[in-house]
């Protein structure tokens, strides 16, 4: 989106992102790439390539995605964690100016029409510079976020709830620092402790 453009040129409309969210959240999940491949095929999702580094080992792999949102020219991903669906994530109303007034209508208004549905969402992060609001519906996990840094950006996302937080728990536990014996101190077997000091005569 053009920093210039002004406030209500929305590409997608709030509407439209609001829409497919429901058909995301509506019926069942994937459970197979076969079920996922069908599911995409429904809803107008076409999946690109993989993006992962093939030299990194990770349960989650990341793939380029095109949705009929803004003639598919939105930058769209999708995610697998230990080879099952996870969810998709769209990046809106991106602009290099912070505090862009129609990035921050594009997240008010799709805020405001979830909350209309959904009820009031919650922010489990508490981030003062990220705004962030999540729902729970049907075993999925909505997600929106509202970037204002260097850049402004609405980030909004729709996962497996319980893959989800598998996929963060292992993330969190492969980015802990690891220690040579899984103590606390990391105590190297190379450094004896020492036990007092020995006066020299």
């Amino acid at each position: 989106m053009n920093a210039q453009e002004p406030i209500g040129a929305l590409n997608p409309e709030p509407a439209a992102v609001v829409g497919l969210i429901e058909k995301l959240v509506t019926g069942m999940w994937p459970r197979s790439d076969f079920d996922r491949k069908g599911w995409f095929e429904r809803l107008g999702l076409v999946s690109g390539a993989c993006w992962d580094d093939p030299q990194e080992a990770s349960a989650v792999a990341h793939y380029s995605l095109r949705t009929p949102l803004a003639g598919g020219e939105i930058a769209s991903s999708w995610t697998s964690y230990g080879g099952r669906f996870l969810g998709i994530s769209m990046q809106l109303y991106s602009s290099l100016e912070t505090d862009n007034p129609s990035t921050k209508e594009g997240y008010e208004d799709i805020h405001a029409r979830l909350a209309g549905i959904y009820g009031e969402g919650t922010n489990p992060w508490h981030d003062p510079v990220v705004q962030a609001c999540v729902w729970h519906v049907n075993g999925r996990r909505i997600v929106i976020r509202f970037f204002n840094l260097q850049h402004s950006g609405v980030m909004v996302s729709i996962d497996d709830a319980g893959l989800a937080t598998a996929s963060e728990v292992e993330a969190r536990h492969r980015s802990a620092s690891t220690h040579w014996n899984n103590s606390a101190e990391g105590a190297s077997p190379f450094e004896l402790p020492r036990l007092g000091t020995v006066k020299l005569q």
